[in-house]
């Protein structure tokens, strides 16, 4: 269940271009935020940001929670793993699905925490 007090922030920017499927696409990216969602305690954020350059566009979606165990990023995008702080009802198949989605269009995943140690998804899509 997702919380009702946690923002999401998008900032207003211009148009990105990207060669993908969008439902597909879109269906990781929900995935993605939804997860960085229910790692965010009352008050938080989740946020996004994009940045194209000559070479790929990247978009990448971060929360202000916990970040991942250290111990659970060589796996977080196994099908069916389940990471230390996962939620009581997940299946392990969210992540999973949104890199298949990813690299089937030629795209690249990946996952770290960030310099404060929140969670950070890295999506980049090459030209």
């Amino acid at each position: 269940c997702l919380k009702a007090d946690v923002s999401v922030r998008i900032p207003e920017m211009e148009e990105i271009v990207i060669s993908a499927d969008l439902e597909w696409t879109m269906e990781a990216v929900i995935n993605l935020m939804k997860n960085c969602m229910e790692h965010t305690p009352p008050g938080g954020s989740v946020c996004c940001s994009c940045e194209q350059t000559l070479l790929y566009t990247q978009i990448r979606i971060w929360d202000n929670g916990m970040g991942f165990a250290e111990e659970d990023l060589p796996h977080l995008f196994e099908r069916f793993y389940r990471g230390e702080n996962a939620q009581k009802d997940s299946a392990g198949i969210g992540l999973a699905l949104a890199k298949l989605i990813i690299e089937q269009q030629d795209g690249h995943i990946y996952a770290k925490n960030t310099r404060d140690g929140h969670a950070c998804f890295i999506l980049r899509f090459y030209r």
